[in-house]
């Protein structure tokens, strides 16, 4: 499914991976790409590889597809004709405060607990290590 362009602003610190099939010469916009907050469920299911693909915001320049492609498939420079060398810090610097919020030593009822949670593609995932080590999922 496409995505909008205030979802790509959102995540153009994110890999940009195709959500259709596009012809070349194809100019890249945010019609064209998959919603990040679904790669990690592809990549577990091993229906998408986002190795050496290029960000949203490097490729939302007015970049033109060199060949067809299908979906679900990155962007590389391969496969782009031009690209922005580098993303906006503040926004990646946003990303990693988000990133890092993992809990160390939280105290519920009035005990240390061993407690983690993360923020990763638009999931939340929470480790509760205390008792049966409890691990639970679910989208933001």
């Amino acid at each position: 499914m496409s995505i909008t362009a205030e979802t790509a602003q959102a995540h153009k610190n994110d890999p940009a991976v195709l959500c259709c099939r596009a012809e070349e010469g194809t100019e890249l916009t945010p019609e064209n790409f998959e919603d990040p907050a679904i790669f990690p469920d592809l990549i577990d299911t091993g229906l998408l590889n986002i190795d050496g693909a290029l960000k949203l915001g490097q490729v939302l320049n007015g970049s033109k597809l060199t060949k067809t492609v299908d979906s679900l498939t990155p962007i590389t420079p391969d496969i782009v004709d031009k690209y922005d060398e580098e993303v906006d810090e503040a926004a990646e610097e946003t990303e990693e405060v988000a990133e890092a919020g993992a809990l160390t030593e939280p105290s519920i009822g009035g005990q240390v607990q061993n407690v983690n949670m993360s923020v990763v593609g638009g999931v939340v995932k929470l480790y509760i290590g205390e008792g049966k080590d409890i691990a639970i999922e679910f989208p933001v």
